[in-house]
């Protein structure tokens, strides 16, 4: 394993002083021992969500993105280890996202799969966690990335496809796990790589906002009736845009969008109430950028954001009470193709915890500490 190269245990470790308080927070991977899993595989994304339903998080892991390959669910332990695990399907998938939520309303948890060119697939759960029922839905597209949220406000979770350089898809659920109705968002021609779902303009309706490359990003505002016609762009249109994040770093009310750029500087686009994102922060380093996610590691009341990074380093920005970032770079050795960075609080301790989606190599996670 090429993650363990020395026995000393690595600390990504930072001390930060304002108004005369000091704290140290770390982000401890125990030199490549806190994986998930220990297989190289082409890894697209990881989701935590509780599937056993016991309380703590597990791990849902996409596999293959372009190529047949084995997607998994790992069971967290309670302490954040992932020592059991089984397939989710009986067929090899080229997946690019795996998700959970109770589709069908029996009070069990359902995967769901979004695959690259073949057949998206829902496991419907059961009391034995078998997961052999199974179901196709959307259409056989090159989709990127998914997101379940109740869309039409009925009620259910219906399903929101990315895809690139196809029409992006909302399967709408019947309330009973069936998704037969489809509606599109977006052109034939759009490379939507993400998609996220909130109320951006505040008027009880979900939008949808994209990481578009090689155009610009969008939001899309539904009328409340599930139509997305009006569309405000934001960004450069010559930007690799590979993921985006939603959060109001300014404290004025209106959500902002950091964007993780492949190959140019990463941004932060302040909404407003007009929703023109017309003033923006832009990171002082130009990096490789696959994903992007906000939370608030150290509890601190600022929030942080963390990047995963192509073929370098990933590194945290901790948030600082005048709007500026302090730079932390986690694991130094390393220089993988993180596709995804997922948060959550692994071991129950009350701090989020940071997993990266590795391609080709172990999927590792950190350890939040405050010291």
């Amino acid at each position: 394993m090429k993650k363990i190269r020395t026995q000393i245990i690595l600390l990504a470790f930072l001390t930060i002083s304002f108004k005369g308080f000091s704290q140290e927070v770390s982000f401890f991977n125990a030199d490549g021992f806190f994986s998930i899993g220990t297989q190289s595989n082409r890894t697209a994304s990881i989701t935590l969500s509780d599937i056993d339903q016991d309380g703590d998080l597990d791990a849902l892991v996409a596999n293959g993105r372009h190529w047949a390959e084995q997607n998994y669910v790992y069971y967290n332990d309670g302490n954040g280890g992932f020592k059991l695990a089984q397939p989710i399907g009986k067929f090899l998938d080229a997946s690019y996202s795996v998700k959970s939520a109770d589709l069908n309303n029996d009070g069990f948890m359902d995967i769901v799969v979004a695959n690259d060119n073949v057949e998206n697939k829902i496991y419907f759960g059961s009391a034995n966690q078998n997961f052999d029922k199974e179901f196709s839905f959307g259409l056989i597209s090159p989709s990127r990335n998914l997101e379940i949220a109740d869309i039409d406000n009925d009620g259910d979770f219906d399903l929101i496809l990315s895809n690139r350089k196809f029409e992006n898809e909302i399967c709408l659920n019947d309330g009973k796990g069936n998704f037969k109705n489809i509606i599109t968002y977006g052109n034939q021609s759009d490379q939507t790589i993400q998609t996220k779902i909130v109320d951006i303009n505040k008027d009880g309706f979900l939008d949808l906002i994209t990481a578009e490359r090689q155009s610009k990003n969008k939001v899309f505002i539904n009328d409340g009736k599930q139509n997305f016609s009006k569309v405000i762009e934001f960004g450069n249109e010559e930007d690799e845009s590979r993921s985006i994040d939603l959060a109001d770093f300014d404290n004025d009310g209106f959500l902002d969008v950091v964007v993780g750029n492949l190959d140019s500087k990463n941004s932060i686009y302040f909404g407003d109430k007009n929703l023109n994102f017309n003033r923006v922060y832009d990171f002082k380093t130009e990096r490789s950028t696959l994903s992007i996610k906000v939370a608030d590691l150290n509890k601190d009341g600022y929030l942080d954001i963390i990047e995963g990074n192509s073929e370098e380093r990933n590194y945290v920005y901790l948030g600082l009470e005048n709007g500026e970032f302090i730079e932390i770079g986690l694991r130094e050795d390393l220089k993988d193709d993180t596709y995804n960075i997922e948060i959550g609080d692994l071991n129950n301790d009350g701090f989020p915890d940071i997993v990266e989606s590795n391609s080709g190599t172990w999927n590792l996670y950190y350890r939040t500490r405050k010291n």
